[in-house]
């Protein structure tokens, strides 16, 4: 008994530690009141909110809540898009109205900034501190009364458009965008499978400021390059779908952009020769290609890419190129075929850019080869939005074999390695007609990698394949 007892009293906590656990609770019991967070600390919480919801959580909580929400530095973003005309009504009345000077972002739609029964609200100079401004769902009258309102804005520096109406008012609303004195992003979207800018090329006086600039509707090249020339200062372009040119372009027009180094087209159908004269005479400083092509076979051609690059793009750092092509009846192979193996010359080799060729289903259930450039090391790009988890486990496969092959060959950056392809088939049934039709490219490539992701598979196809 007298052993347990001295274990006991051996085992409580002495003077010191039981001072040192009064100390942790009182600092635990202070950390968790709310009331003792920095004001410093409660904006940054609130930058991550919406400013009306702010309002609705914190304005009537306490004395110390309703200083910190008219503080001078706390601006506020605010969303209208999702909430119901009664909602935007009362706050346009009760929030918006007196804090127009602290609104940083606004984000609204058209139905309700014209089609109710008031107007909530005009975006004038009074929104002194307006950074970023987002507009869905707009009408051709409307967006040009907020774009003429919009030339008093001292801090707009980005604005993002979603355009639904006559595409023949587009000419005009890139006009008026380009008038923006502070702009540095634009993004335009529209949905249509045609498109008419008639835009003229830029003069002297007529220059934008916008740094980053997304093209989210088709255009044809010969439009693109009207819309950039007013663009000296770009850096960024991304464009969602460039189509070729409706009239000729001449090379003594163009005029390089010196600052555009990061090129992005999702879908190009514009022919190769437009391209190149594109990529040489406007922007032969890029640093950063990706391009998703279409029709002209001419892309496949390794020589030509090489010789534009070596000679005129010689900045260019990363490229990564994907040239899709339809399997059908018509399907047949080209000397741009016959020559793909050029994509593994040492050029290639040296720059970590590696070939890969794709068979699989494209959005509209066709079977489709993807020939593919890709740069060594991981980027994240417009090609990887839309991807399967099979089209992912493929890629992390390639990266390895690709991986090993630049291990291997490290001692001889010039090493002539065998061409690392990968077959991805996505749905594909035992249909004779299909192989012999993609019959022609697979015996031209010397294929030493395939992958296939389908949940099953016929002996014979598999046969045929191998």
């Amino acid at each position: 008994m007298i052993q347990v007892k001295r274990y006991i009293n051996n085992s409580k906590p002495s003077y010191e530690e039981m001072k040192k656990l009064r100390t942790i609770y009182k600092n635990r019991e202070h950390i968790n009141c709310l009331e003792n967070l920095s004001n410093e600390l409660f904006y940054e919480i609130f930058d991550y909110l919406d400013g009306c919801e702010l309002f609705n959580a914190f304005s009537n909580l306490n004395n110390r809540f309703h200083a910190l929400l008219n503080g001078s530095s706390l601006r506020l973003k605010i969303d209208f898009r999702c909430h119901s005309e009664t909602i935007v009504q009362y706050r346009s009345t009760c929030i918006i109205s007196r804090n127009k000077d602290r609104i940083m972002s606004l984000s609204l739609s058209n139905f309700y900034l014209f089609n109710s029964s008031f107007t909530l609200f005009n975006i004038d100079s009074s929104f002194s501190h307006l950074e970023s401004l987002v507009l869905d769902n707009m009408k051709s009258n409307e967006l040009k009364s907020v774009l003429i309102n919009l030339i008093s804005l001292p801090r707009l520096f980005s604005l993002i458009i979603h355009y639904d109406d006559d595409l023949k008012q587009i000419n005009n609303i890139y006009q008026m965008i380009f008038k923006l004195p502070m702009l540095k992003y634009n993004k335009l979207s529209f949905n249509s499978l045609d498109s008419f800018i008639p835009l003229p090329i830029a003069t002297n006086h007529q220059f934008s400021s916008i740094k980053y600039l997304v093209i989210d509707h088709c255009c044809t090249l010969d439009e693109l390059i009207a819309i950039i020339s007013y663009t000296p200062q770009l850096c960024r372009l991304t464009c969602q779908q460039v189509n070729e040119s409706k009239k000729n372009i001449i090379k003594d027009t163009l005029n390089i952009v010196t600052s555009l180094t990061r090129i992005f087209i999702t879908k190009c159908y514009a022919d190769y020769d437009e391209l190149e004269m594109f990529l040489t005479k406007v922007s032969p400083q890029v640093q950063v290609l990706r391009i998703n092509t279409f029709k002209d076979v001419t892309y496949l051609d390794a020589n030509r890419w090489e010789r534009i690059i070596s000679q005129n793009l010689l900045q260019l750092d990363t490229f990564e190129f994907q040239y899709n092509e339809l399997i059908d009846e018509d399907f047949k192979t080209t000397i741009h075929h016959e020559l793909i193996n050029r994509f593994n010359s040492s050029f290639w080799i040296k720059r970590k850019w590696f070939f890969k060729i794709s068979i699989k289903t494209d959005d509209w259930d066709d079977n489709v080869i993807v020939y593919s450039i890709f740069s060594y090391r991981k980027v994240k790009d417009n090609f990887q939005t839309n991807k399967t988890n099979d089209e992912k486990l493929i890629d992390n496969i390639y990266e390895n074999s690709t991986q090993h092959s630049i291990i291997s060959n490290k001692h001889n950056s010039v090493a002539s390695s065998m061409i690392l392809n990968i077959i991805d088939l996505s749905t594909t049934d035992d249909d004779e007609p299909f192989i012999e039709m993609i019959g022609p490219i697979l015996v031209v490539l010397p294929i030493t990698c395939l992958n296939i992701t389908l949940s099953g598979i016929y002996i014979a196809t598999l046969i045929d394949f191998i």
